[in-house]
């Protein structure tokens, strides 16, 4: 398959859910349990941290995974992949949900810092 698998009949939906089941797995495994964890609390509730610290490791990750499914295991190919889940992700209700839990793992909603008031 090729790196343009966004407009290739050969990576369909149900190919997209295994690759997204296959990453979801890939981020259980002890080793990257473990490296994400340690990057996450590095970051603390940092947004930029998150950016510096935690993104390269799920992208990492990612990137190990998807050469499986015809992608490059670089920026170009995990781009072509996140498109792909995109266009996807609007045809098919379980892929749309798959994509949101590794959407969630990669960038996790930060908790909102509000300032006290100090009166």
């Amino acid at each position: 398959m090729a790196a343009s698998a966004i407009s290739s009949p050969k990576f369909g939906v149900d190919d997209a859910k295994c690759a997204v089941k296959d990453i979801l797995g890939a981020f259980e495994t002890p080793d990257n349990a473990i490296r994400l964890s340690e990057a996450r609390e590095s970051a603390g509730n940092d947004m930029l941290k998150m950016m510096q610290l935690v993104f390269p490791v799920a992208t990492q990750i990612q990137m190990s995974v998807i050469p499986r499914y015809g992608f490059t295991s670089n920026g170009e190919g995990i781009i072509r992949f996140t498109q792909t889940l995109k266009l996807y992700e609007r045809q098919d209700e379980e892929l749309a949900t798959l994509n949101t839990q590794l959407k969630m793992l990669v960038m996790p909603l930060m908790a909102a810092s509000i300032p006290e008031n100090k009166e």
